[in-house]
């Protein structure tokens, strides 16, 4: 393509249209915009002549991708010809080594890419989650044959999810409906629409009526390779009575981004909402925190799982009971903590936050990206 040409002339318009509509994604429906303190229009105004002058989708999105890589959100990526393009790359040291699982847990079984599973010698069941799948949903029936054991024997759980990597919440809740007898609301969550925020909106977990309750102690693993979805199943099970959550804090990202076309072939993925704890408390970048709190100091891996071994400690100390669910109780519907966000950025009314709406999990779109 000749520069000057009639086809240059249109292409550049072309990309000119796109970089607008991608600085009125960012400015006016992305939920985290604020977090990082960036000033957004002074980045769109020193980067925006490279993307006007972009000749192809893949180097638009590839300059867009450096231009959005401030907000360190893998819930903001772009998609070209169905290819991803992420605008950044979240580097962590996961609190689990997985080749070390079949020298601690007796009879492991790796089912398929999903799920494995193991039992001790004292009948406590291991069972190791990767993900949510939304679209195989197979995938999870051998989870769902193990808990199905368990609940038959009444032994104690381990569920394990430091490295899951999310996937479909609604999936995550069905598994975890197994585990309550009543709707139980876990969590809340603003959405960002043209510069304002909705909500808050109520999350609920309803009991899994197609198989049986389990009813015994629960110990959920979990650490920084929590994310996304199973955060939210993490938090679906810090509603659930004789359950301990014990590891580090999650992630600490959760976007629920939404697609938005850019009209030149390029998609960017935007996440849509700040995702609250019942306090209000917003968790992008905090994560949820564990009931019981086990570090790993870096000499340890690769010889000793510590969380694991608190986990076992856990459920072999505490005396055996029966659990029973809470009837359904609405959470004061406190004022969310939102984060540190500029005082240019403009808020819902006060009248909107007095009342939380309420949503059924299942109602609730699945998570794009890695969770």
């Amino acid at each position: 393509m000749t520069r000057g040409s009639p086809a240059a002339g249109k292409q550049f318009a072309r990309q000119t249209q796109a970089l607008i509509r991608l600085k009125r994604a960012i400015l006016e429906d992305y939920s985290y915009r604020d977090l990082r303190q960036v000033n957004w229009r002074k980045r769109f105004a020193r980067l925006g002549s490279t993307l006007r002058s972009s000749r192809s989708a893949w180097e638009f999105a590839h300059e867009a991708a450096r231009l959005l890589a401030p907000a360190r959100d893998i819930h903001l990526w772009l998609g070209v010809d169905g290819q991803v393009i992420p605008t950044y790359r979240r580097c962590v040291r996961r609190n689990i080594v997985p080749s070390l699982l079949p020298k601690l847990v007796p009879h492991l079984r790796r089912h398929n890419a999903v799920v494995v599973s193991g039992r001790f010698h004292d009948g406590i069941v291991y069972l190791c989650l990767w993900a949510w799948p939304a679209a195989a949903q197979r995938l999870l029936l051998p989870a769902y044959r193990v808990l199905g054991d368990a609940v038959v024997s009444g032994r104690p759980l381990i569920i394990d999810v430091r490295a899951n990597i999310g996937g479909s919440e609604p999936s995550a809740a069905r598994f975890a409906g197994r585990f309550v007898n009543r709707p139980v609301c876990y969590a809340r969550h603003l959405t960002r629409r043209a510069g304002t925020f909705i909500g808050p909106i109520e999350r609920w977990l309803k009991p899994n009526k197609a198989r049986p309750r389990y009813q015994g102690r629960i110990a959920v693993l979990i650490g920084p390779g929590t994310v996304s979805s199973c955060e939210s199943f993490v938090l679906m099970m810090k509603q659930v009575p004789g359950c301990k959550l014990i590891g580090q804090p999650t992630a600490g990202a959760s976007g629920n981004p939404k697609p938005v076309d850019l009209g030149n072939g390029v998609i960017v993925y935007v996440p849509s909402w700040l995702d609250l704890a019942l306090n209000g408390t917003c968790l992008e970048g905090r994560g949820v925190p564990p009931d019981i709190e086990v570090t790993m100091a870096v000499e340890v891996f690769g010889e000793r799982d510590p969380v694991l071994t608190a986990a076992l400690r856990w459920l072999r100390q505490s005396r055996t009971r029966t659990n029973t669910c809470h009837p359904p109780v609405r959470p004061n519907a406190r004022k969310p903590v939102l984060p540190e966000f500029r005082r240019s950025h403009r808020h819902q009314s006060a009248r909107n936050l007095a009342g939380p709406a309420r949503t059924d999990v299942r109602g609730h779109g699945r998570k794009g990206g890695t969770g």
